[in-house]
């Protein structure tokens, strides 16, 4: 076993992160719209890391098999991410081709990375396992944070300014993960031939929970973008819109910190079908909102959507 660094030092590892990840992923729409790009633009431009995300997983996935390793992968992703997501920010000039490139990969790497990071936390103890929902809730408040700080940069210096304290959260990210453990290395196990995979799927109940998974991810990445696109329509300002990333990472908090009691508590399918509920009747009072306020108030059904997702998904 790893000296296991401790816990605080994960907690800080994810509030640096989800910091860093809320100045780019809350700003891709404003950014996007001020260059001029229209609603269908847009569409293409952020579905772009939506493709990515699942390449990089992938990659990731086989890469951290083969080299037996986590923490050198997350290393060299966060340093792509902050090239890229630097780049795009300082690229002010409306070159469509260009921004869908940047945002795949920034975007692409950012979704990937959160996931790598549970992947990390998950395989180095059980203690740690334990823990992640706990941990995962200081990625919350570096969220909420991160979405108020990057309005307030923006107002001040420009999307330029917001580039170099990405690159400066970077730095701070590199040196907390020089404290960090990497996974233990294990036995290398037999190799899971293409026939072993294809049984899998043919678990018409794991399909079919895959596939709810997939929509439900969809609808919280619609939350992302199509609700930002509504608000911006509404009129909202730079302002506002940080307030609705705020609000909905703010209600996170409790839910992630519960996350070992509400596991012990519940069945992870009924978790499942109570995050699935609440995002429905969310969506449904979105598309009849017509005001800016009372969208950002719809987003403390964050409490029961993302986080439960998320908790009840590595037990399923």
């Amino acid at each position: 076993m790893n000296n296991i660094a401790p816990n605080k030092y994960f907690r800080l590892f994810y509030f640096i992160s989800y910091l860093s990840f809320a100045f780019v992923m809350t700003n891709y729409t404003p950014f996007l719209s001020g260059l001029g790009y229209d609603e269908m633009q847009r569409g293409i431009l952020l579905s772009s890391y939506a493709i990515t995300t699942i390449l990089f997983q992938v990659i990731f996935g086989v890469i951290s098999d083969i080299k037996q390793s986590v923490k050198r992968i997350i290393i060299i992703s966060i340093g792509l991410y902050t090239l890229t997501a630097c780049l795009l920010y300082n690229q002010t000039e409306k070159l469509l081709g260009l921004h869908i490139l940047l945002i795949a990969l920034s975007g692409g790497l950012l979704n990937a990375n959160c996931g790598m990071f549970d992947t990390w936390v998950i395989n180095i103890s059980e203690e740690y396992k334990k823990s992640l929902s706990f941990i995962k809730a200081f990625g919350s408040i570096g969220w909420a944070l991160g979405s108020v700080c990057a309005s307030y940069i923006i107002s001040i210096i420009s999307y330029k300014g917001m580039a170099l304290a990405l690159l400066a959260l970077s730095v701070l990210m590199f040196f907390n993960m020089k404290i960090l453990p990497d996974i233990d290395k294990v036995e290398k196990k037999k190799k899971v031939s293409l026939g072993e995979i294809l049984k899998i799927f043919s678990n018409k109940k794991y399909t079919l929970l895959v596939f709810i998974l997939l929509l439900m991810y969809s609808v919280v990445v619609a939350n992302n973008c199509t609700v930002v696109d509504k608000l911006i329509k509404l009129g909202a300002s730079r302002g506002e819109i940080s307030l609705k990333w705020f609000t909905q990472s703010l209600v996170e908090i409790p839910t992630y910190i519960m996350g070992g009691i509400i596991l012990k508590r519940f069945n992870s399918y009924n978790i499942l079908k109570i995050s699935c509920l609440a995002i429905t009747i969310q969506f449904i009072l979105f598309s009849v909102s017509n005001n800016v306020r009372d969208m950002i108030i719809l987003n403390i059904f964050q409490l029961f959507s993302t986080p439960l997702i998320l908790i009840s998904s590595k037990k399923l």
